[in-house]
């Protein structure tokens, strides 16, 4: 005696093929950097080469330098990557990276963590490749604790964004470009080291 197979109610068989459709569609990649959006920070350099030519080379120079790529779509010219620091020097690098007036007044405490996100765009332009760099610092608070009943502490991390002063892009072209040039095509591209 074979099973009957029960018919699969409509409500079900709907909600698997929206599922498939925002997966087919990228709906769940998260949205897309906007590269028009003025950032705090933020810098840039003209470079002569056309963005599909130098985008394999940033790839690779951004890899070398240690750094994983989060994500990165050559077609719409961005890259997202970036890195996460925890040392007992935290507070002063974000002091020296970022503008922590801000912080202080949302109620900055115990900072042990730092995150920095870059966002990386090629845009095409007339003489080459206008190279962007933007990122989103947040410092990492661990000293919230909700105690859940006898001997369990539960820490929330709270992350609080602080507003770049232009230094971590500015150190992450001169990395690249150290990586993408030799010395004399830096000091043409960047300037005289230290002068922006």
């Amino acid at each position: 005696m074979g099973v009957l197979a029960r018919p699969v109610p409509r409500i079900v068989t709907s909600l698997v093929l929206s599922a498939m459709l925002l997966v087919a569609c990228g709906g769940l990649r998260g949205p897309v950097p906007d590269a028009k959006e003025h950032v705090r920070g933020e810098h840039f350099r003209l470079v002569s080469e056309p963005p599909d030519r130098l985008w394999p080379g940033v790839v690779h120079a951004l890899e070398a330098e240690g750094f994983q790529l989060r994500r990165a779509e050559q077609a719409r010219g961005f890259i997202i990557t970036g890195y996460h620091e925890r040392s007992p020097e935290v507070v002063k690098k974000l002091g020296e990276i970022g503008d922590l007036s801000a912080a202080r007044q949302a109620g900055l405490g115990r900072v042990s963590e730092l995150e920095v996100t870059y966002q990386l765009f090629l845009l095409p332009a007339d003489e080459g490749t206008r190279l962007k760099i933007t990122s989103t610092i947040e410092a990492i608070d661990r000293s919230e604790a909700i105690f859940l009943g006898p001997g369990i502490l539960q820490v929330i991390p709270r992350r609080i964004t602080i507003p770049s002063r232009g230094v971590v892009e500015r150190d992450l072209m001169r990395r690249l470009a150290a990586d993408l040039f030799t010395a004399e095509e830096t000091l043409l591209l960047l300037g005289e080291p230290g002068v922006d």
